[in-house]
């Protein structure tokens, strides 16, 4: 481009026509590298120490090389310009090509060390036709290659200008000059973006010419030709299109004009392909590493750029606008460093109370959510949604229940509550509609889901949940009635508790032993929290709460605090308020009597238990009162029974009977836990009836318990230890 000007400049100098004698012969030593003024070139006498008076074109360094630094600065000879308005016929740059030459980067896209600055080239050689105009000094000027001493460049008549210092001589004529000429650079540089050409050379020319204008004191180019250039690169160059979105702003801000949002927007959206993560030309770890690292600059720096320059009046519209956009591409992007920028920007909206100018782009930033991944234990999608829902628009119930989804497994609680509330809402305000598209129903899956993770965290959360399953029309499970009955407990809340147990019961659910257990230990850690339960339960006026399930509560827990004597007190309150015991109500009592015995018992490994007989006989005759009942009502022995009985017949020391509960388990068919047969094998390890814990061993199939090799093992340990061998190879 630079070239197409510069000889546009010389073809009209030669179209002046001026009678000139040459006075002096021309020396064919004359070359574009000399050192010397064009003084000795017209009067055929050296001045080697002109120097002073006339700046060197060329330092020694680069002699041979067309290298131009701050021309605007120095006093220019007549040759000197001479020469560079001839380079304009091509022979010189072909020339200059060949000694290692550094063109101007803004002319032709060569290197950018020390380039020339262009428009003070062209007001050099501009400056030149003014002298030539005038009529001063004609001559006639020839140029030799210095490679090629006998053959010139250029030979033509024309008007030869002294070394005068003319550097002063800025006429008015001059500056509108240097406007034409930048006019012809600015659509040089048009003709070359409409082109339309995608090579890379034309890419590397915008990107120098940009680089040009940025460090150039002067404005280059106009806001137009600016914008050309970044929607050429935008497409290329992410970083490189934001500096030139960046200068831009600088230069509309200066104006007091505002930005083009469209330009904001372009960098926002490509910021959405992972594509820009990668560079070709390296490999990809270290590309990634990089390219990363520059995009998390270029989000953080956009976001700034926003927050800084469109805070007040209407430039705050920008940010309305512009960073939800931001906050949705850090979303689309495949990268999870790139998603979690997001977060802090969201917050930012959130807390700023941006209104909703674009409620669709609110609901598809719901839409983008997504399970499992780092940035959904952060991202607000909650308060996204309820900022959605206040705004007066309502989402379509896809968008609602991916949100809901996002917070799979539920473990944030009051997210999860927050979205169901608004589900809540939405229903109720839709529930005349039977179109799908307005039905906000979650599936009983989730809302079982969502009740077990809000077991003994948030009670709010679980009645929530029920709310919504009367709603809905389901039915509620055995599994929510646990959860609800797990938070009641939590949070001490016993009138819901046993109302919620004597409600299990009404419907014909079967609380699971491990629930019971639970609650009890948390009304049993205190006396008056289980004296207070039993007079809640037995009082007349709360006949709702009564129930076996409650009763069975009571029970274990007189058990945990080895209050053995209670235990069996509400166990015969049950003839009193017409209460048939459960499976779960033997098993306890049979369980509050091993760990009565146990603190009285203690066991001692190796020798037999010298226990006082009378004391035995107690407990036995506790235990069979517990067994006549269980057989009295036909209440079938469960795993749980015969697992607590053989335990307290082993502390008691009656292994043998012990041995024939187990084998009455396995003719009933009734599987025991492992738990049952590895302390049935230890006590007569202990004991050293090595042969009986062999023979209760090997029943481990018939048991249900399948193969158990470990209990050979710890036989032969046990043996070990009791024959005092247990250093034996």
């Amino acid at each position: 481009m630079m070239r197409r000007l510069i000889r546009n400049q010389v073809h009209r100098l030669r179209r002046r026509e001026f009678s000139q004698t040459c006075k002096t012969s021309v020396p064919h030593t004359a070359s574009i590298g000399c050192r010397y003024s064009s003084r000795e070139a017209i009067t055929g006498h050296h001045e080697p120490d002109t120097a002073s008076t006339t700046a060197q074109l060329f330092p020694t360094a680069y002699r041979g090389c067309f290298e131009i630094q701050d021309i605007s600065t120095r006093q220019l000879s007549s040759e000197t310009i001479r020469s560079l308005a001839a380079g304009g016929d091509g022979d010189l740059f072909q020339s200059a090509a060949r000694e290692d030459v550094v063109i101007n980067p803004f002319l032709i896209g060569g290197r950018t060390k020390e380039s020339i600055a262009p428009l003070e080239l062209l007001q050099a050689i501009s400056t030149l036709q003014h002298r030539n105009n005038l009529g001063e000094n004609n001559g006639n000027t020839v140029i030799y290659d210095k490679n090629r001493e006998d053959k010139p460049i250029i030979n033509h008549n024309d008007t030869a200008v002294t070394d005068e210092d003319f550097s002063d001589v800025q006429t008015k004529d001059d500056f509108n000059d240097i406007d034409m000429v930048r006019k012809r650079i600015r659509d040089e540089l048009d003709t070359e973006l409409r082109e339309g050409r995608h090579s890379a050379g034309r890419y590397k020319i915008i990107v120098n010419v940009f680089k040009e204008e940025r460090s150039s004191a002067h404005e280059l180019l106009d806001d137009q030709q600016l914008i050309s250039i970044f929607h050429s690169l935008v497409n290329k160059d992410i970083l490189l299109s934001y500096d030139v979105l960046r200068h831009y702003a600088a230069r509309c801000k200066e104006k007091g004009r505002l930005v083009r949002l469209d330009m904001y927007q372009r960098v926002i959206n490509q910021i959405r392909p992972v594509d820009c993560l990668y560079d070709p030309s390296k490999p990809e770890s270290q590309a990634r590493r990089i390219k990363l690292k520059e995009l998390k600059g270029l989000v953080m720096d956009i976001t700034h750029h926003i927050q800084e320059e469109h805070s007040k009046g209407k430039k705050r519209v920008y940010q309305y606008i512009l960073l939800p956009e931001l906050v949705l591409a850090l979303l689309e992007n495949k990268n999870t460093d790139i998603k979690t920028l997001a977060t802090p920007i969201m917050n930012y909206i959130l807390e700023s109370k941006f209104p909703v100018l674009n409620p669709e782009l609110y609901e598809y930033i719901l839409v983008r959510g997504r399970r499992n991944e780092a940035v959904q234990d952060v991202f607000p999608y909650h308060k996204v949604l309820s900022e959605l829902v206040a705004s007066g628009h309502v989402p379509k119930p896809e968008a609602v229940a991916i949100a809901l989804q996002c917070y799979h497994p539920f473990n944030d609680t009051n997210a999860t509550h927050e979205i169901l509330s608004i589900i809540q809402k939405l229903h109720l305000s839709n529930a005349d509609s039977l179109s799908p598209m307005e039905d906000f129903r979650i599936d009983m899956g989730t809302l079982e889901a969502i009740s077990m993770a809000s077991a003994r965290k948030n009670v709010d959360l679980a009645l929530l949940v029920w709310d919504l399953v009367e709603q809905f029309g389901y039915s509620p499970t055995a599994s929510m009635f646990e959860d609800v009955i797990m938070s009641f407990a939590a949070t001490y809340q016993y009138e819901n508790l046993y109302s919620a147990l004597a409600d299990m019961e009404r419907i014909g659910f079967e609380p699971s032993p491990l629930l019971l257990k639970y609650v009890a230990m948390k009304i049993s850690c205190n006396d008056k929290r289980i004296r207070h339960s039993y007079n809640m339960i037995t009082w007349r006026g709360n006949a709702h709460m009564m129930s076996k399930h409650c009763m069975n509560v009571l029970i274990i827990g007189h058990g945990m605090k080895r209050d053995i004597n209670n235990a069996f007190f509400v166990f015969e309150n049950f003839v009193r308020f017409n209460l048939k015991p459960d499976a779960n109500t033997f098993s306890f009592l049979m369980e509050a009597l091993y760990i009565n015995t146990k603190s009285r018992f203690p066991f001692e490994p190796g020798q037999r238990p010298q226990f006082n007989r009378q004391d035995v006989d107690d407990v036995v005759a506790a235990a069979k009162i517990v067994l006549d009942s269980i057989g009295e009502l036909g209440v079938k022995k469960t795993k749980s029974f015969f697992y607590e009985h053989i335990r307290l017949l082993c502390t008691l020391g009656l292994l043998e009977e012990a041995k024939l509960v187990l084998e009455e388990a396995i003719s009933t068919r009734t599987p025991v836990p492992m738990a049952t047969l590895f302390v049935l094998v230890t006590r007569f390890a202990h004991f050293g009836d090595f042969e009986s814990a062999r023979a209760v061993a090997g029943l481990s199939v018939a048991a249900g318990c399948g193969d158990f090799p470990q209990l050979a093992n710890r036989i032969k340990n046990l043996e070990k230890i009791v024959n005092g061998i247990e250093n034996e190879p």
